[in-house]
Formats: structure tokens, sequence, C-alpha cells
């Protein structure tokens, strides 16, 4: 960490952006080793699910330092990610608080994949190494304050960043890679030297090598534009060097109607963030919910919003009295929605919506077994909403209990109203 205002206004950055993106329970800023050493374990990390994002902040005033910016900085971080990881992975047991949660232990059996970031917050660099290693070989993304601003407001849930940094992984590790990012008229004699400098001293004849023109905002929106990955000529292996001119392709991406028209698509979408954010918050009990509903990708969270809101559209007004229930699937999960009548409250309402729930995985032949259910009366009231794992199939006789107490509420009747999603129909 770095001891000064400058490293907390950094910090501060990084942290504020990342909890507005992937809301405050799984960001733990500056944590500390709480019944170790008290050290602060590194900047930011975000735990999620079978992930782990371990993020190092530099605020280097550069002055045109290339040499202090390569060999202390970026060294000092590269140091803090290691020891932070060596920390969290060792034989010791650590905890670690979060500001609203408080102590708990790091679950290091958790973890399936590590990302190791270095957020530089500093003005003036014209070219870097998007790409490096620590001593023990582990890979480390590299990218300024803008850039990280950028792509978390772009790749903005869990699932599409962490797409984003593994493939941007597979693009640049094993390899030599030096982004050169400044323009035409910035890149003067001064610059030609230092770049010339870096590349005979980082250049290996066994390694290959990559040089990028253009910016980290360039690489995401070649990603995006290629259907969120990498074309194959460029993470085939089979040349020695390659030069990729990609300056422009940022600007060219955010001038295109087709991404405000994406932007615009995307509104409804933060139905689920928010609702995540106002209605789960930091309940134990609900955070498996929490995390199914955030390891959804912005495209998935939209496909659920609209399908809710078109349901919630066709019953509000005129239903009150009864029972309506639509079901889709989306990626791993059977998302039910159901509006139920005021009058329905208690162990009786439980039961309803648990064979709302049967019903769809009976009558959709097992498409899916994990369920997420919303349900609600009137205008958005009485707000019900859980999870259900079905461990297995029903046999034959409990199908047969779940359809005809299905058909004795009339859900299978012709003249029943319900909503067909995703042009499944029961």
């Amino acid at each position: 960490m770095d001891s000064n205002p400058k490293g907390n206004e950094g910090e501060y950055f990084v942290n504020t952006i990342a909890n507005n993106i992937f809301l405050e329970y799984w960001c733990y800023p500056s944590p500390h080793d709480e019944k170790g050493d008290k050290k602060e374990i590194c900047d930011l990390l975000i735990t999620f699910r079978d992930i782990l994002i371990i993020i190092s902040v530099k605020n280097y005033d550069f002055k045109d330092n290339y040499d202090r910016y390569f060999n202390n900085t970026i060294e000092k971080a590269l140091k803090q990610i290691q020891g932070a990881e060596k920390k969290l992975f060792g034989n010791k047991k650590v905890f670690i608080k979060h500001p609203k949660k408080g102590l708990e232990l790091f679950d290091k059996t958790s973890y399936s994949k590590v990302f190791r970031i270095i957020v530089n917050l500093g003005k003036g660099l014209k070219f870097y190494h998007p790409s490096s290693y620590t001593k023990s070989g582990k890979h480390v993304t590299i990218m300024d304050g803008t850039a990280w601003f950028a792509i978390t407001n772009e790749m903005n849930t869990i699932k599409d960043l962490t797409n984003y940094l593994s493939a941007r992984e597979k693009l640049l590790s094993s390899k030599s890679v030096i982004m050169l990012f400044c323009s035409d008229d910035e890149y003067d004699k001064k610059t030609h030297e230092k770049f010339t400098e870096r590349v005979a001293k980082t250049q290996s004849k066994n390694e290959k090598h990559i040089f990028i023109s253009g910016s980290e905002l360039d690489l995401l929106a070649t990603y995006i534009n290629n259907s969120n990955s990498y074309p194959e000529n460029l993470t085939s292996n089979n040349y020695a060097g390659l030069f990729y001119d990609i300056d422009g392709t940022w600007k060219n991406f955010i001038s295109n109607p087709v991404f405000f028209k994406k932007k615009k698509k995307d509104q409804q979408s933060f139905f689920i963030d928010k609702f995540i954010e106002n209605e789960i918050e930091y309940r134990k009990e609900l955070k498996k919910l929490a995390e199914k509903l955030m390891s959804l990708n912005r495209f998935e969270r939209r496909i659920v919003s609209e399908n809710f809101f078109s349901f919630y559209d066709k019953y509000k007004k005129g239903y009150e009295k009864q029972f309506a229930r639509a079901f889709t699937d989306v990626s791993d999960f059977g998302f039910v929605f159901a509006k139920y009548p005021k009058e329905l409250q208690g162990e009786v309402l439980d039961n309803v919506l648990m064979l709302a729930i049967e019903s769809f995985a009976v009558h959709t032949k097992y498409l899916r077994t994990d369920f997420i259910i919303i349900a609600y009366h009137d205008d958005f009231k009485g707000l019900r909403y859980n999870n259900f794992e079905l461990a297995s199939k029903f046999t034959e006789q409990e199908e047969k209990e779940i359809i005809a107490d299905a058909k004795s509420l009339g859900w299978f009747s012709e003249s029943f109203n319900y909503r067909k999603i995703n042009e499944r129909e029961y």
C-alpha cells in the first residue's frame, strides 16, 4: 500500500468503482491479516464463488522516468501481489474483515481461478507492458486507471469481466508484450529512445513478442467486436513476433449507433443488480441466491429482466384474484415468476409457490433443476423470492400427484392465463 495521500486516493478510486460494479458484499478494500501479523494483504480483494481477484493500486507520479516506473513501481506491485497470494494460500489460516460483514476465515480451498491485477493511476506513460509475471511465474494484468474505469463499466458483471480477463491473459501470456498508446505527435525523439531501449532490455530470442499500437481500450473493443473473443490469428502461437495495430478501435466502437442501442437495451437488466442490492443485501441465508443472480452476465440479466417485466405488465391489472405464473430458463437456472392473490398467505402460499416450481420441473422434463422464484401480489407487494435446487427427479407417482395438484388449481386448463416465455409451452 502507498502510505501517502496519493496512494489512498488511488485505492479509493479503484474500490469505489469495484463496489459500484460488483457490490460491496464481495469487495474487501485493504484487507488485513486480522489474526496474524495484522499487515495489509493487498489494496483490494474481490471474492466470488470460485473466483479470486487480487488488485494492487499504484498512483505513480511518472515524470518521464521509465526506469523508475518499471524497476520500482511495477516491481513493488508484483511483489505485493505475490506476497498476498502466498499469504492467502499458505499453511496458516487467514482471517479477513469485511466492513459490513465482520471477521471471516479466508477459505483457500474455494478458489479455482485467480486473477492478479495492477492498476496504475499515474499519468504520462506512453508505453508499458500490459502483462507481467510474479517471481513464481503467475500472470499479472497491468492497466491504467482510465482503462480500469472503462473496462469495469463495460464488462460490468463478474462473468463478463473474468471472461475478458481470461481472453486477454490467453492472448498475452508467455509472450513479451509492449503497448504503445501515444499519438504520433506525442511519440517524440525521447520517447523513441526509451521505447527502443525497453525493447532491447526485454526482448528474448526464445520468447515470442507482440507490439501493440493502441490502448487498453482498443484491446477491449477488439475483443467485443469479435463476439467477446480475440481472432484466432492473434491467439495462435505460430509466429515469432507480431505487430498489432488497433489504434482508434475504441473510439470507433463507442461512436457506433449499435453501442448506444446496446446500452439502452441493457438499462432494464439493472433490475437484477438493484434487486440484489435492495432486497438481499448482506443476509447470510440468501448469499447463495445472490451469488447465482450475480453470476449472470449482462446479456443474461437483460433476458431475465425483459421476461419478468413482460410477465409483470401482462398481469398488472385484472388478475388480483388469480394465481399467474411463468417460466424461462437462462444460463443454468430456471426462473419462475408468480403473481398470487393477496389473500393467499402463510403455509398455503408456500405450498402453492413450491407447487409452481415442481410443476414447471415436471412439465419441462427437468430442463433445469436449479430454480429461482420471484413472486408478489398486486403492484409488486408482498415480495417473495428464493432458490430451490431439485436434488433428483420426482418418481412417477410424485409426478402424477404434482400434475393432479396443479390441475386442481386449474393451472393446466385451457382457460388459465399464463405467460409463454422463450416459446416453451407446457
